[in-house]
């Protein structure tokens, strides 16, 4: 199964699913025109790495800026997530934040004690290493 990459645009982050080595990398900003669409690829190869492997999946979230369409998306990316881990899969997610972006980190920190299976580490964002 190949890997799943999305170069970033103005509007879109960088995306990047190694079957390889069991990752998803989400960096950037997030307000595409079309939320739905866009996330919906990235729920298909995820799904359809779940479905080729049973390893261990670690997700690392650098997100500088993301609209509401985005945060309910990613809401649905982690619910998602989170019931493969509920069904015995290993998953861990690393969501790096702004230090002064208050409105993300209590975002990550809402979505983190949603999930009943995954750890979600919240993390300062190193300003060096934003993208």
């Amino acid at each position: 199964m190949p890997s799943f990459e999305r170069e970033a645009t103005a509007r879109t982050p960088e995306v990047i699913l190694d079957d390889a080595t069991g990752t998803l990398v989400l960096s950037g900003e997030s307000y595409p025109e079309d939320v739905p669409a866009f996330y919906a690829d990235i729920t298909t190869a995820i799904e359809a790495y779940f479905a080729a492997k049973d390893d261990a999946f670690h997700v690392t979230i650098k997100l500088t800026y993301f609209n509401s369409s985005s945060a309910r998306a990613l809401m649905e990316l982690l619910d998602l997530l989170d019931n493969a881990a509920g069904l015995g899969r290993s998953i861990s997610v690393d969501w790096f934040c702004d230090t002064d972006d208050d409105i993300t980190r209590e975002f990550a920190q809402d979505i983190s004690s949603d999930v009943a299976h995954i750890t979600v580490e919240i993390r300062d964002l190193d300003p060096v290493d934003a993208t």
